[in-house]
């Protein structure tokens, strides 16, 4: 049963549980006022899509009506034109002000606003033939986009903002510091980051859309040393993901676990086998340096004050217990493959294995124990291709190659069927005794 089933079935049990004296009148009103506005604010995702691809429409329709014979208008004419779309925003965004309007005029406001800008930007740029970039062009449009993400509290301009980083990006080189681009991206951040702590409406689709943007963040600034940024991303939003666990979210309302857990796994997998997975490029410089820092810092910071947090506040589980473990193997590696010689990166080898194999013991065993088949194949995803890792590269024969992955395969469903049956076995039991 969806959760607005059961939303809507407490709503209809209120009227009896207040005549039956359970509920007070006070009691009743205030349980329907919260969990109606849980209704409506899930049912508003899809007029608000909605808007937001109408409002899309629009914007180019109308760059694609002044388009059309626009050589033909005057100087004065085409830039009159290119201020009409960011004009009729602003009036709209007024009326949306001044009236207190809802969320979707708010939405349509900031979009209609900041589409209007972008196209003045365009047009003016081809009138006064100005060269530059898409990343460029796209900048301006973000800068001037960003503080209408918090005058009017939009998510619809935040997700185009977020997704309109990514021409940004330089690929194949060390990025240099680029303040304006910098100070973009931690807006983008900061608004997220205010969803996600108020625990607003949006606070669910925050969560999906802080991926695209720590993705954004990686790729730009992670060419000093991918792996370290990526192994910190993967620990800290592990880390956030079991307090969200915690607060009894959902799968799909958590989609940083499964993100990260995969990352971390593919991270584990290339520590076991690089010869120097830390590798920096030749030649960088200080400052190219000093932006690779500054997001892995923070994202250290973070992780740390989530496990003085868990400490303090006696959270204990797997994944608090070995994330720390990890994140500390994984800077006494960096400090041991970029200052030593090749010989003793052997040692960091050997150690994520261990690790590696460890981590998927310990999943395996709390899995079995408390009969969750989650925690039990991330356990046997962890060991499943630390074997395969370990098989594949040992001097052996094709053919027994073949028959151990058969046997690991024969295991793994096994495995599976055994602790489903255990699982089954106890609701019984349970349903039994009630």
């Amino acid at each position: 049963m969806s959760e607005k089933r059961h939303i809507q079935w407490l709503l209809n049990e209120l009227p009896g549980l207040r005549t039956q004296g359970v509920l007070s009148i006070e009691a009743e009103n205030a349980l329907r006022t919260h969990y109606e506005s849980r209704i409506s604010d899930s049912r508003s995702y899809f007029p608000l899509a909605l808007a937001i691809l109408g409002l899309a429409l629009i914007a180019g329709g109308i760059v694609l009506i002044f388009n059309y014979n626009w050589d033909q208008m005057s100087l004065k004419g085409q830039i009159a034109v290119s201020f009409l779309p960011l004009a009729l925003g602003l009036v709209v965004s007024l009326y949306t002000l001044i009236g207190s309007r809802s969320q979707l005029w708010r939405e349509a406001s900031a979009i209609l606003t900041a589409a209007g800008g972008a196209t003045a930007v365009a047009l003016l740029s081809r009138i006064f033939q100005l060269h530059g970039s898409l990343a460029d062009y796209m900048t301006l449009v973000l800068l001037n986009a960003l503080p209408l993400i918090f005058i009017f509290d939009s998510i619809g301009l935040a997700t185009l903002c977020t997704f309109g980083m990514f021409p940004l990006i330089e690929f194949g080189i060390a990025p240099a510091p680029n303040p304006v681009r910098s100070l973009i991206l931690t807006g983008i951040l900061i608004y997220q980051f205010l969803h996600l702590r108020n625990g607003g409406r949006y606070r669910i689709y925050t969560r999906y859309l802080v991926i695209p943007a720590m993705l954004y963040t990686c790729i730009q600034y992670s060419s000093s040393c991918p792996m370290l940024m990526l192994f910190s991303m993967a620990g800290f939003f592990l880390l956030l993901s079991c307090n969200s666990a915690d607060e009894g979210d959902s799968f799909w309302k958590n989609p940083w676990f499964p993100i990260s857990f995969v990352l971390m796994t593919v991270l584990l997998a290339i520590s076991t086998e690089s010869s120097r997975p830390f590798r920096i490029p030749a030649g960088m410089s200080s400052e190219q340096l000093f932006c690779f820092w500054i997001p892995e810092g923070l994202l250290l910071a973070g992780t740390a004050g989530l496990i003085f947090r868990n400490i303090r506040q006696k959270r204990r589980d797997i994944y608090r217990i070995m994330i720390p473990v990890m994140m500390i193997l994984v800077l006494a590696g960096y400090l041991i493959c970029t200052e030593t010689p090749p010989q003793n990166h052997l040692f960091f080898r050997i150690a994520m294995n261990c690790f590696m194999g460890a981590f998927g013991i310990s999943l395996l065993a709390v899995g079995a124990r408390t009969r969750s088949l989650l925690v039990f194949n991330e356990g046997m995803l962890l060991c499943s291709v630390l074997f395969v890792l370990r098989f594949l590269s040992a001097d052996i024969g094709l053919v027994i190659r073949g028959i151990g992955m058969i046997l690991a395969g024969l295991v793994i469903i096994g495995a599976n069927l055994y602790l489903l049956r255990r699982i089954r076995s106890g609701k019984e039991v349970c349903h039994e005794t009630k």
